[in-house]
């Protein structure tokens, strides 16, 4: 995807090497579920999936920036 921002995601204490993402453009809203334990530069937690919100816009979510 040209102009997408490719970085890595760091957390999970036992993965060896940090995950790679890829940001893309929003086009459906998700709910998860998310603990903030945050440790030695590291999010505790994966994230969890809990359902597709089909009744909030992506113009509904701010962003977070930071």
């Amino acid at each position: 995807m040209a102009g997408a921002a490719v970085g890595i995601l760091v957390g999970e204490l036992e993965r060896p090497e940090p995950a790679r993402y890829m940001q893309v453009a929003p086009t459906v809203v998700a709910e998860i579920d998310a603990d903030v334990a945050f440790e030695h530069g590291r999010w505790r937690h994966r994230l969890r999936y809990a359902r597709v919100r089909p009744d909030v816009s992506v113009y509904d979510v701010p962003l977070l920036l930071g």
